[in-house]
């Protein structure tokens, strides 16, 4: 499996954030362990700091974070944070400290690669254990250049951002942005027509499988995911919805993830890959797009 089953009810809940956690935590406090239920934004709004502030001090390539990881929450122990982490903590970097809260779906999520590589790499099984110390690697050496340039990718628009956005609107975006950081694991993975994972994707397989790793669950089909949902204009596209193409004659006979910035993920002829919705093919095929997040109760 690539994940364990532990790890990955721990990011559903912690990327939900659907309330923020009921624990006092004093003001003068600089480092926080993160509880079920929390989001970044209920943190930084806690500590009244930015959600950039806390990216920044704790080196987050994404918003989602884990019950049990302690994050520095404000600037005096920012340095003190950095150090525990050294440079290793960039998603450029080819070895990688583990930290305090952190599994190998954050780790895998964080450097943009699969955990089946970081398994690979490091001599590990999907039942191994990390540890807090322990070091990684995050790359090959012949891998690291398109783990830079996969890093380039991720900066993904925001949604729910603006001053009085609910709990609910935020816990939203927050999964939407850990879809699209989860799809982002199965790039390059090799395209299979009828394979629904986890070594191999047709279209529709992709994306039943990254939407079931945070238990919604979709119909197998393009056509059928096409009725999941609501339906959303392209110019209100956030990451994690789901945009449609007509490939193959009329109707949705292919679909992807949106990333945001313009781009989607997608298991196409060969591979799963990363495409622009402005690419005269993919833009001449596109037919819309629904957005499921918040839609299934």
């Amino acid at each position: 499996m690539r994940s364990q089953i532990a790890a990955g009810v721990g990011c559903f809940v912690a990327c939900l954030g659907l309330s923020f956690s009921s624990a006092t935590a004093l003001a003068s406090s600089t480092t926080y362990t993160v509880r079920a239920g929390d989001s970044l934004y209920g943190i930084a709004a806690k500590y009244h700091v930015t959600v950039r502030d806390l990216e920044e001090w704790n080196h987050l390539s994404s918003t989602v974070i884990h019950p049990g990881q302690i994050l520095v929450v404000s600037s005096t122990s920012s340095s003190a944070g950095a150090s525990s982490s050294s440079s290793a903590s960039r998603p450029g970097a080819t070895t990688y400290v583990v930290q305090p809260g952190d599994s190998l779906w954050s780790i895998s999520a964080k450097f943009h690669v699969s955990m089946a590589q970081l398994e690979a790499w490091n001599g590990l099984s999907s039942s191994s254990t990390i540890h807090p110390g322990e070091t990684l690697r995050v790359s090959s050496s012949q891998a690291a250049s398109a783990v830079h340039s996969a890093s380039k990718l991720s900066s993904l628009s925001s949604r729910g951002s603006a001053p009085g956005a609910s709990n609910a609107t935020l816990a939203q975006s927050a999964l939407g942005f850990a879809v699209a950081d989860y799809a982002r694991t199965f790039l390059g993975d090799p395209y299979e027509w009828g394979a629904s994972g986890p070594s191999a994707f047709d279209c529709s397989g992709l994306i039943q499988y990254v939407f079931a790793h945070f238990y919604i669950q979709l119909p197998r089909t393009s056509y059928a995911q096409y009725e999941a949902g609501v339906p959303v204009s392209e110019s209100e596209l956030e990451p994690g919805d789901i945009v449609f193409f007509d490939t193959y004659g009329s109707g949705p006979s292919h679909d992807g993830i949106y990333l945001g910035n313009g781009q989607f993920i997608n298991a196409a002829s060969t591979s799963v890959e990363i495409d622009s919705l402005s690419d005269p093919y993919w833009a001449s095929h596109y037919i819309g797009a629904r957005r499921v997040i918040g839609q299934n109760g």
